[in-house]
This record gives structure tokens, sequence and C-alpha cells, in this order.
């Protein structure tokens, strides 16, 4: 498993150097990973690092010599330099590993009318008198003043609140952000906190934090949180059983009614999840009152927010639960057993759902058939 996770790494790092999201500390992993020796070294000249289309053909050659052997227990689906540019360059598919050593299968997706494509940025904002804004139909500009607050979508699509003045109220106002299926968003708090809301989700919060002695939001579905530090007031976050409590950190909470508990991940920084305290890297499962805490796979858990799926040994029940919300689609499996599938893979999320089924489909295990908005897992003939 060590083995097919470093190379789904591999794929992720390179995924995210071209598009630009390199951390520095991943920047120094794929400076490592150069310098690995192997059987066919690549050697990555100084000039590289002011070059970027050498850096990037360095990458390339480097994926050819990590992807191009087939290796016993798994499948390699995409391999040599050309998938690995096509997949790269495009972002327009992914590497999959499966258990099963197997031939490659032919694409067999049923597609009943018109393909189904990715979801977009777009939430509903719900003010304090009940009022709603389509935000995907509002330009990038001044949404609205209120309660000491300027509220503004910016060219990148987020919502942003500037607190400007202290306000009269001695009553919170609240604001809702909602997202469907098919959408996700970006906002930036009164606070400077910034929170991305994946599908099907909700934050309700007050617009304007200057009177109260603590920043309470609340949840439903899906949120990852960058919280700006204030000691004077405590950022809490409330979720279906559970209070976190934030002292400056990033972190994400999957609270959606169809996952197994409610799952709060720390990546950097400190919460406490219902008294227990987290360490980075860590992963707090609220099930049924009952918290456990484990070791997270935390690139996984965030490639939502990211662009991508990133998939580690995951069940096909699992993975269609986040297809159903990002294409807002139905799934009906023809057979429980299909449920327990697993794989691993990192693909990207802005391509049409039949891409997506492809890429699945290659397991030899399962076929999809699309009905309108239904997907439908057969076992495969």
């Amino acid at each position: 498993m060590n083995e097919i996770k470093d190379k789904i790494r591999l794929q992720e790092l390179a995924h995210k150097y071209l598009q630009g999201n390199l951390t520095r500390e991943e920047k120094n992993e794929v400076d490592d990973w150069f310098n690995q020796t192997s059987d066919e070294p690549v050697e990555v000249p100084a000039l590289f690092a002011n070059d970027e289309l050498a850096h990037k053909e360095a990458i390339f050659n480097k994926i050819k010599i990590e992807l191009g052997p087939k290796r016993s227990g798994m499948l390699t689906l995409w391999r040599g330099i050309a998938a690995a540019v096509l997949l790269i360059c495009t972002i327009g598919a992914g590497i999959l590993y499966f258990k099963h050593d197997q031939s490659a299968v032919e694409k067999t997706v049923k597609i009943d009318k018109n393909d189904i494509p990715p979801g977009s940025s777009g939430a509903t904002l719900t003010l304090a008198n009940g009022k709603r804004i389509l935000l995907s139909s509002v330009v990038n500009t001044g949404v609205l003043k209120a309660a000491g607050v300027e509220v503004q979508k910016n060219l990148k699509g987020e919502l942003i609140y500037k607190q400007v003045a202290v306000g009269k109220s001695i009553e919170l106002a609240y604001h809702t952000l909602t997202t469907a299926k098919g959408e996700q968003y970006q906002v930036i708090l009164p606070d400077n906190s910034h929170v991305w809301l994946n599908s099907a989700s909700s934050i309700k919060f007050p617009i304007n934090f200057a009177r109260s002695k603590e920043r309470r939001v609340f949840i439903t579905g899906q949120a990852y949180f960058e919280v700006a530090k204030d000691k004077t007031k405590p950022f809490k976050v409330v979720s279906d059983g559970q209070l976190v409590t934030v002292y400056g950190t990033h972190f994400d909470i999957n609270g959606y009614k169809d996952e197994a508990g409610t799952r709060t991940t720390l990546l950097e920084g400190s919460v406490d999840v219902n008294g227990t305290l987290l360490k980075p890297k860590q992963q707090a499962i609220n099930e049924n009152g009952v918290l456990k805490v484990m070791p997270a796979d935390v690139e996984s858990i965030i490639a939502w927010k990211n662009g991508y799926f990133r998939f580690t040994g995951e069940t096909l029940e699992s993975v269609m639960r986040k297809v159903s919300r990002w294409y807002n689609v139905d799934v009906e499996f023809q057979s429980p057993s299909l449920k327990a599938i697993e794989f691993g893979g990192v693909m990207t999320k802005y391509v049409n759902v039949s891409k997506v089924l492809e890429k699945l489909e290659l397991t030899g295990e399962v076929s999809f058939e699309l009905k309108g908005r239904t997907i439908i897992i057969k076992n495969r003939k």
C-alpha cells in the first residue's frame, strides 16, 4: 500500500505544481523526489529552477520512469510519457491503482441522453430578514451594506465581509450561506477568517463580530476553515452533536448526514472537539456521541477544496457519495457487494461525469449506466 500511496502522492504533487499551488514544504518534497537515487536517475540541472518548461519536462520524465513498468498486484491505467503529459497538462483524468492485476478493460459507460458537467462555484446567501440572494447571478461588485459591514463579491467568486463599524444593534444579525449539490463557495468572514464550503453544505454566521465575546458559527455538511487569530474572541464551530473550539488554525469538518459520524481533521494549529484536544494530522470521529481520535490522510480529506478527487483504499460506496454531491446525481447499486470495492487514485473534479465513470470502470468489476441524473452501477458481465 505504501508504494501505491507514493505514486498517488507523486501525481498529486505534479498536479499542484502545474497549478502553481505548491507550498514551500511541498516544493522541498519535489526537490527531494528529484534527487532520489533510482535505477534510472533523472538529473535536474540547476538552471531548471529558473526554467518552467524544462522543469515540467523533468517532471514528465520522472513520471515516465515511475509509472511506466507494470507492477505486480495492481493495474496502472496510464503509462508512459504521452499519458503523463495528457494527464497533467490537461488535468483531464487521473491515475487509479487497483488491487487486482488485470488487463485494460473496454469502456462501456452508457449515456442515456446528455452528459453531466461538473459542479461549479455557486451558493445562496440568506440575509437576516429572510431575503435570498443567488450569488451566481451577482456581478463582481458590492452586494450589500448592513450592520456596520460591507459585503462584496470579488473576481475570484469569493464573498467578502468587511467590518467598517461596530454597528448599532445589540442583537447579533446572522447570514446563512448555502450550497446545493453541484456547488462550492468561499467566504471571508468579518474577522478575516476564510471558509471553503463544499457541496450540499451551509454556514450560519454573525455579520459583525464587534459586539460579541466570541466568534460562533454553525455549519452543516462540509467546510474547511483557515481561522484568523484573535485571543480576545475565541472562534467556535457548532455542527451536529459537537462543538469545536479553535485557537487560530486550519481544519476541516465533515458532518454530512450520510457519512459515518462527524469528522474533524486538523491540519495545523490546535482545536478542541467536545473537550478533546487534537494535534496536527489527527482526525476526531464523533459517532453517536462517542469520540475517537486517529491519524488522518490530510491530502485526501481536503482534495475537494483543491479541485480534485483523491482516494486511498476507499470503497466505491464512499466514492459515489462524493460523485453524487459534486455532479448532483442519484446513485443506484444493483448489487450491495459492489459497494465494498476498494481503490485509490487521483483525478480532477472538473470533467464531465462520464469521464469519472470511465476511470472507475477500469477496475474490471463494474459497469455504469447514466439515465437522466441517475447513475446505475452494475456487475460487469
